[in-house]
């Protein structure tokens, strides 16, 4: 055996069988608090996590650690300070569950305009009228207007624009000056885009300049009509702001695939809303997606192992 190979949580087979295939040991963890996760790491060589967090002391107290490999495109559960002062590796998979996220982007944009929540929910009380109540929405012709214009971004530019007929409008400071994307035009303010779009998604990480940094006077800019999308993390939104932006109507609704905290606890008021359609931090959890993380990040560890330069380092 090349060394052993903890997986604290779930992972698609794929990555398991790989591990084996190329000689690592595989150990199952028992448990995500940071006692148990350091127990379980104690002669382990690599890690895959997807939600577990692994801080300084968690690197300090697993000497045998050598690389810690993401299991998707956000790494903020890792202290990447740490692993750089300490001379650990860490490792992602930023490609693989574009494509399932973007999609689920897409999901939430028709499931708000069709407003399947309330028609779902009343029509299960035996209210078949709500049909001819209350008129569900087109989104051909809408404006979106994108917060982030990276890999997922792109993809629902592109499904919203060649296969919905959505105008697209984007706002990414981090693009390069006249950068031209078919099908996108590029605004020059975040401003601007809150006050034009029918539906706003958000594709950005979670950084100090980007945490709820769609707050109160964001969402008062807003349209009435305008849905708010949420795929990237929870604390972007200040979701104490949001839920009040709901509750009077300042919006029309929200799709939310993250909450924060998360996973949300059962008294949060955005489950009773029936203009808010939540999905528990599923997007990149198709089963082809969930295969390709895990595989990217098996390939990862055994660059960095072997000497190799991986194809996602973090550090």
């Amino acid at each position: 055996m090349r060394g052993t190979v903890l997986l604290p949580e779930k992972v698609a087979d794929e990555g398991i069988d790989l591990l084996k295939k190329l000689d690592y040991e595989v150990r199952f963890g028992r448990g995500l608090d940071k006692e148990t996760l350091i127990e379980d790491l104690q002669g382990c060589i690599a890690v895959i996590i997807r939600v577990a967090r692994i801080d300084e002391e968690v690197f300090e107290r697993c000497p045998d650690l050598k690389v810690v490999a993401k299991h998707g495109a956000g790494y903020d559960s890792i202290d990447i300070t740490a692993a750089r002062e300490l001379g650990r590796r860490v490792v992602f998979a930023p490609t693989a569950n574009s494509l399932s996220v973007a999609e689920h982007t897409m999901a939430l944009i028709l499931a708000c305009a069709k407003k399947l929540n309330l028609m779902g929910s009343e029509y299960s009380k035996g209210n078949y009228q709500i049909k001819d109540k209350i008129l569900a929405n087109e989104i051909s012709g809408k404006v979106l207007g994108l917060i982030g214009l990276g890999r997922i971004g792109n993809m629902v530019a592109r499904m919203a624009h060649f296969g919905f007929g959505m105008n697209i409008i984007a706002f990414d400071p981090y693009l390069p000056k006249n950068k031209k994307i078919e099908g996108v035009t590029i605004v020059e303010s975040r401003e601007e885009l809150l006050k034009t779009s029918d539906f706003i998604s958000i594709h950005i990480p979670v950084t100090n300049e980007t945490k709820k940094s769609i707050g109160a006077d964001e969402l008062k800019m807003m349209k009435k009509s305008a849905y708010l999308i949420n795929v990237a993390r929870g604390n972007v939104v200040d979701e104490k702001a949001l839920i009040e932006s709901l509750q009077k109507g300042d919006i029309a609704g929200a799709g939310l695939d993250v909450t924060d905290p998360e996973p949300a606890t059962a008294d949060n008021p955005l489950f009773r809303l029936k203009n808010v359609i939540i999905t528990p931090h599923c997007a990149a959890a198709s089963e082809e997606a969930m295969a390709r993380m895990v595989t990217d990040s098996v390939r990862g560890i055994d660059d960095v192992l072997n000497g190799r330069i991986p194809e996602f380092p973090v550090v």
